[in-house]
């Protein structure tokens, strides 16, 4: 059953073709970085043959094939990881994952309203909500690594957070930058950025203090968390980026792509470091900001090259203002950590889109935004 996880062996490839038609047909899609999402209220008769009702709604997702990489993926079957802290209890209000081949899972749909519906980026989040997401988070430092699947070869080895930090800013500048380089260079050369910018903030990453690693979700921010209608809480969801390592960096992560208000912050930042067990939070004051100096690096290239893939050949008004704004932002929270010598206005960021897209929009893979 290569390719296969658990639940397959009673799910034949006809079954999922079956599957695969009812999401595309009935399903209600939602479209993700990385996947296309579909809702079904009920399951259909294909879902049977994986031990699910046919009255069960269930949310299938689908791997979009013209998705740019643009973030890393160390555990490549977010099931496993699902399916593993769900049999250990390690964190709570986990969504099932039912069954799932290559680029096709089906997982339990959680009836309720994203945490970005209740509280839009860049306003409070409820005391309510804050306090159920750092319990949440709190609980990702107390999970054993043996219950989860192995790291790559030549992870960096448990609490030494430097080398786990700059391990990533590696990986961001060659699997990111690098392999966009070709059609983007233009663009990051009239956005001032330069090419070696990601390496050299890899080499000033100064030394960190060892902190015991512990289960990152790796991408937790509004869109996320869904605010059950059940009444029992938050559910945390898409854990396609989940990772091993130094839990200042899943804060760091959550920090920067909630967009809490500044005066939010550090009131997240304290209670977290309540909750989680001493250890996690060893040098905070110290290596936290690092952490965030580096997402926000990191994330001008990601935002920059999905914000320009969306364009496309013919950029409509309402597309181009909101690319100039999400490069924009990127560049002021970028400027610092990676020392540009200033950030274009937004005039000169329209004008570099806009000159990009001429040439180079429709080329390549879509943005997966």
């Amino acid at each position: 059953m290569s390719g296969l996880t658990t639940c397959q062996e009673q799910l034949s490839p006809a079954a999922w073709a079956e599957l695969r038609a009812d999401a595309l047909r009935d399903g209600f899609c939602l479209a993700g970085f990385h996947n296309h999402n579909y809702l079904l209220s009920g399951s259909g008769g294909s879902a049977t043959l994986a031990a699910l009702g046919v009255d069960t709604p269930v949310k299938v997702r689908v791997g979009r094939r013209d998705a740019m990489k643009v973030v890393e993926r160390p555990w490549p079957d977010e099931g496993a990881v699902l399916r593993a802290l769900r049999e250990a209890g390690a964190v709570r209000n986990l969504p099932r994952y039912f069954a799932g081949i290559p680029d096709t899972s089906v997982h339990e749909f959680i009836p309720g309203t994203t945490l970005a519906a209740v509280c839009p980026p860049g306003k409070p989040v409820d005391t309510i909500h804050v306090e159920n997401l750092v319990a949440q988070m709190a609980e990702f430092t107390r999970v054993p690594a043996d219950i989860l699947p192995p790291m790559p070869k030549g992870w960096a080895a448990d609490g030494d957070s430097r080398t786990f930090l700059r391990d990533r800013a590696e990986i961001a500048d060659r699997e990111v930058r690098a392999a966009h380089w070709g059609d983007l260079g233009s663009l990051f050369a009239a956005l001032e950025v330069p090419a070696n910018a990601l390496r050299l903030l890899r080499r000033r990453i100064p030394a960190l203090r060892p902190r015991p690693f512990s289960l990152v979700h790796g991408d937790l921010h509004r869109h996320n968390v869904i605010v059950r209608d059940d009444g029992a809480g938050l559910t945390l969801v898409d854990w396609e980026l989940a990772m091993w390592g130094d839990p200042l960096y899943d804060l760091a992560i959550h920090l920067v792509r909630m967009r809490y208000p500044a005066e939010q912050r550090w009131e997240v930042v304290e209670r977290w470091r309540a909750a989680v067990r001493p250890e996690a939070a060893e040098g905070l004051n110290r290596d936290l900001p690092v952490y965030l100096t580096y997402e926000r690096a990191q994330s001008l290239f990601a935002d920059t090259i999905r914000a320009a893939r969306g364009l496309g050949a013919h950029p409509v008004p309402g597309a181009v203002g909101s690319a100039v704004s999400r490069v924009r932002n990127a560049l002021h929270l970028a400027a610092g950590p990676l020392h540009l010598n200033r950030v274009p206005s937004r005039t000169e960021v329209e004008r570099a889109l806009l000159a990009w897209a001429r040439v180079h929009g429709g080329r390549g893979p879509s943005a997966d935004v």
